[in-house]
């Protein structure tokens, strides 16, 4: 495993989409007359182990994720799978990125991006830039990720592939949102909510979620509201928990901002309780402050110890129970 002796950031989770986790799920029957030819056993299990690593980062098991990646790595090596090396690098970065070792992550896109060279996969290239993005913006580089993004989008429109398409689609509308360019904002998330279809639930609730805080960021409550409400809905159907836990928390700020405060509490509610499941303490804690400002505004007399025990002690880690 590479040392993780560089900058290491506080984890933040970002609103966007910003990792790009491809899996090949192993190969089954076509609809031909003869069925194809089954893969081999070890390339197989490679591509078995990228999918259970892929379900864990789902879950928020970032670090469960991390040892099913390393070996599917193990495993494409051993039949000298080029494409699957570069998918689990690819796949590691973005690990990587979610416990913010940065440097690590650099380490897997550069190899990702070498090895590349030689699988030459259309799939996997847009990913890779992506992700280099991703990275970029972690940092602060703004400019530098809004330019590999670029490159993935072109790269991926040349690939007919939607679902990259909207990813890097929402990751620009988000950073131009930020940088105060709306209308460009609103047109690169309103293409990426035209090319959502059947099976692209994740990237279609992230682009709704990504328009609520624009129509926030324009003072058009009624607007994020429906958005938001569309993000949870679409979240809910596609099981994605931490998707879940933002949209309630961005709903509970909304109904804050209204001075609704029943209406926050209990979105905030849901919210901290999420998040404790999923083991993100930082979250915890800056929900824990929305429900503090929202019992003072309000002068509801309930108490908040209930949500004290799900606070983390600074230094101490906690480990989610469905990672184990």
């Amino acid at each position: 495993m590479t040392g993780r002796t560089g900058y290491r950031a506080a984890g933040r989770w970002l609103a966007a989409c910003i990792g790009c986790l491809c899996v090949v799920i192993p190969v089954g029957f076509g609809c031909a007359v003869r069925p194809e030819r089954p893969a081999p056993p070890r390339l197989t299990e490679a591509r078995r182990l990228a999918a259970q690593g892929s379900d864990w980062y789902r879950q928020g098991c970032v670090k469960r994720a991390e040892e099913y990646f390393y070996q599917a790595l193990e495993a494409s090596r051993l039949v000298d799978d080029v494409e699957g090396m570069v998918r689990a690098h690819n796949n590691l970065a973005v690990v990587a990125m979610a416990q913010g070792y940065y440097d690590e992550a650099s380490v897997h896109l550069k190899r990702a991006w070498e090895l590349n060279d030689q699988a030459k996969s259309t799939e996997e290239g847009p990913l890779i830039l992506g992700n280099l993005g991703s990275l970029a913006y972690n940092v602060g580089r703004y400019q530098e990720a809004e330019g590999f993004w670029r490159q993935a989008l072109a790269a991926a429109e040349g690939g007919g592939r939607d679902s990259g398409l909207i990813l890097h689609l929402n990751n620009l509308g988000m950073l131009m949102r930020q940088e105060g360019r709306l209308p460009e904002a609103e047109t690169m998330l309103r293409r990426a909510l035209s090319l959502t279809g059947a099976g692209e639930e994740g990237s279609t609730g992230t682009t709704h979620f990504q328009l609520a805080l624009l129509a926030q960021t324009r003072g058009e409550p009624t607007t994020a509201e429906w958005h938001l409400s569309m993000a949870l809905a679409l979240d809910r159907g596609a099981e994605n928990p931490r998707g879940i836990a933002q949209d309630l928390e961005q709903l509970g700020i909304l109904h804050q901002r209204q001075q609704s405060w029943d209406r926050a509490a209990g979105e905030l509610d849901r919210a901290i309780r999420l998040y404790a499941v999923l083991g993100s303490t930082e979250k915890v804690e800056a929900v824990f402050r929305l429900l503090e400002a929202n019992r003072e505004a309000s002068g509801m007399p309930a108490s908040l110890d209930l949500y004290r025990g799900l606070l983390v002690p600074p230094g101490e880690e906690w480990e989610s129970p469905l990672c184990q």
